[in-house]
C-alpha cells in the first residue's frame, strides 16, 4: 500500500536523522507523516478484512468525525479566545497575548461563513476560499503537531559529563527577581550541576546569559547568579554572559566567553521544555556541540508560550513555509479549475 511505503520511508528517514543529529524540527515532520501512513495502512487493513458490523461502525465513526470536525474547531477557537482574555487578565496587556485570540477569532469566523453560506448565502466563490482556508488551516496545524512530536524527540538521548551549564535568561520580575519561568530554569540548572558533581567529581561551570533590558534594573545575569547563590551554588562557579538579547546571542557570547579559557568544551544548555527544540536549531547552526535540558514551565503560561515559540519557528523558516504555502495554494487553485 502506498500509505504503508510513506509511512515505512517517513519512519527510517526520521529515526537516521534523530541519530545524526536530533536538533532537527524535520524529524517531528517525518515521525508525524510515520504515524499518518501507518495509521492509514492499519484501517484499510480493518477495513478490508472486518465483519459487516464492524464495517458499519467503521463507517459510523468517519460519518461522527465529519460531524465532529466542525464542533472541535468552535471549542479550540473560542478556548483560544477565553485563554487570551485570561492571560492578559493575569500577566497585563501585550499584543502577543493576544495573537491566541486573533487565531480562535478566525477559526469561529470561518465556521460563522460556512454557516451562512450553507443556509442563506450559497455562494460558490466563498465555498472556494473557505476550502483553502481550511486546506491551509490544515497544514498549519500538521507543522504544529510536528513541532510538539519534535519537542519530545529533541531531548531524547543520554546526558554526558559536561564542563558547562548555559542557562539561557527568561525576563526579571519589576523589583529584579527572576521571573517565575526564569527560576524554574536556575532550578533545573542547579539540579543538573549537582547530578554532574555527584557522579563524575570534576569541576563545573554555570553560565547564566542574559542582559539588561530597558524595563530592567538590573542585568538578568546578574540576578541569576544571586539566585543560584541562594539555592546554595558555589558563587566561584558561575560566570556572567550580560549582553546577549536573544536566543541565538545567549549561545554565540556564552561560547566566546567559554573558549576563552577551555577552547574544547562540553556543555548542555538549560531552558524551557517547549524552547529547547530552537535553542539545539540555533545551536546546530552555529556549528556549537551542545544540547539542550528542559526545565519546567507554569501551566498557566504553557500553551501561550508554545504558541509563540511556534510561531517563532515558523518565522525561522519562513521561506520554507512561504514556498508550501504557496504550492498548496497553486494546488488547490488548479484543482478547481481542473488542471490536476
Amino acid at each position: 500500500m502506498i500509505s504503508f511505503y510513506w509511512g515505512s520511508l517517513a519512519l527510517v528517514s526520521g529515526l537516521t536523522l534523530q541519530l545524526a543529529d536530533r536538533r532537527h524540527w524535520l524529524t517531528g515532520h517525518l515521525f508525524l507523516i510515520a504515524i499518518i501512513g501507518f495509521t492509514l495502512t492499519g484501517l484499510h487493513y480493518i477495513s478490508a478484512h472486518a465483519s459487516p458490523v464492524l464495517q458499519f461502525m467503521i463507517v459510523a465513526m468517519k460519518i461522527l468525525a465529519y460531524v465532529l470536525l466542525p464542533v472541535i474547531i468552535l471549542i479550540v477557537g473560542i478556548s483560544f479566545v477565553r485563554y487570551s482574555y485570561r492571560l492578559i487578565r493575569k500577566e497585563g496587556w501585550a499584543f502577543h497575548y493576544s495573537l491566541l485570540a486573533i487565531v480562535g477569532g478566525l477559526l469561529v469566523a470561518m465556521l460563522v461563513l460556512s454557516g451562512l453560506n450553507f443556509w442563506s448565502w450559497h455562494l460558490q466563490r466563498l465555498w472556494q476560499l473557505l476550502g483553502l482556508s481550511l486546506l491551509l488551516t490544515g497544514y498549519f496545524t500538521f507543522s504544529f503537531v510536528a513541532y510538539l512530536i519534535a519537542c519530545m524527540t529533541t531531548r531524547i538521548g543520554r546526558h554526558r559529563q559536561i564542563d558547562h551549564i548555559i542557562v539561557l535568561g527568561a525576563g526579571l520580575m519589576p523589583d529584579g527577581r527572576p521571573t517565575r519561568t526564569l527560576a524554574y530554569r536556575l532550578r533545573a540548572a542547579a539540579k543538573f550541576y549537582r547530578a554532574q558533581r555527584t557522579r563524575y567529581h570534576q569541576p563545573v561551570t554555570i553560565v547564566v546569559s542574559g542582559g539588561q533590558g530597558s524595563d530592567e534594573v538590573i542585568a538578568e545575569s546578574t540576578s541569576m547568579r544571586q539566585y543560584l547563590v541562594s539555592l546554595g551554588i558555589p558563587r566561584d562557579v558561575i560566570q556572567e554572559e550580560d549582553q546577549s538579547t536573544s536566543t541565538i546571542e545567549n549561545l554565540k557570547f556564552s561560547h566566546t566567553l567559554i573558549v576563552r579559557k577551555r577552547p574544547f568544551y562540553k556543555a548542555v544548555v538549560v531552558t524551557n521544555g517547549y524552547h529547547v527544540l530552537r535553542a539545539n536549531i540555533f545551536a546546530r547552526q552555529l556549528h556549537l556541540n551542545l544540547t539542550g535540558i528542559s526545565s519546567r514551565t507554569p501551566l498557566y503560561y504553557l500553551p501561550f508560550a508554545m504558541f509563540r515559540e511556534y510561531l517563532a519557528l515558523i518565522l525561522m523558516y519562513r521561506w520554507s513555509n512561504l514556498m508550501a504555502v504557496l504550492g498548496l495554494t497553486a494546488w488547490y487553485v488548479a484543482v478547481l479549475v481542473r488542471l490536476v
